[in-house]
């Protein structure tokens, strides 16, 4: 047996508002939406996915997003206007990285390592 891929589900006071966070800020595609307006969202970049779901209280998750360049992702997504709370550093536990908070208050924590995983 193989675990291939785990995906987070992130609880949202606004479907809608979420995902178009996802897609116009952060470029993610969206996969499907469910009802109008949409309860449950998922959406997609490369091989990054993330399931979003209507929730009336939210509590903050953190989810790491590991990129082969943070460094560009950072310029990408700054200039698209995310909500970066962290700045873009190496980081002791041997990684670079930064954070952006979603509208709902979730860290999505984009990271690289600093040295090839042994």
């Amino acid at each position: 047996m193989v675990m291939r891929v785990a995906v987070p589900v992130l609880p949202c006071r606004d479907v809608q508002a979420a995902r178009s966070y996802f897609t116009d800020v952060l470029g993610f595609d969206t996969i499907f939406t469910w009802e109008t307006p949409p309860s449950y969202a998922a959406v997609i970049r490369d091989t990054a996915e993330f399931h979003l779901y209507a929730e009336s209280s939210v509590g903050p998750a953190r989810v790491t997003v590991i990129v082969d360049d943070v460094d560009s992702c950072h310029d990408e997504l700054r200039a698209r206007g995310a909500d970066i709370v962290e700045p873009l550093a190496d980081r002791p536990y041997g990684m670079r990285d930064f954070n952006v908070r979603t509208p709902d208050g979730h860290l999505l924590i984009f990271s690289q390592p600093l040295t090839e995983y042994g």
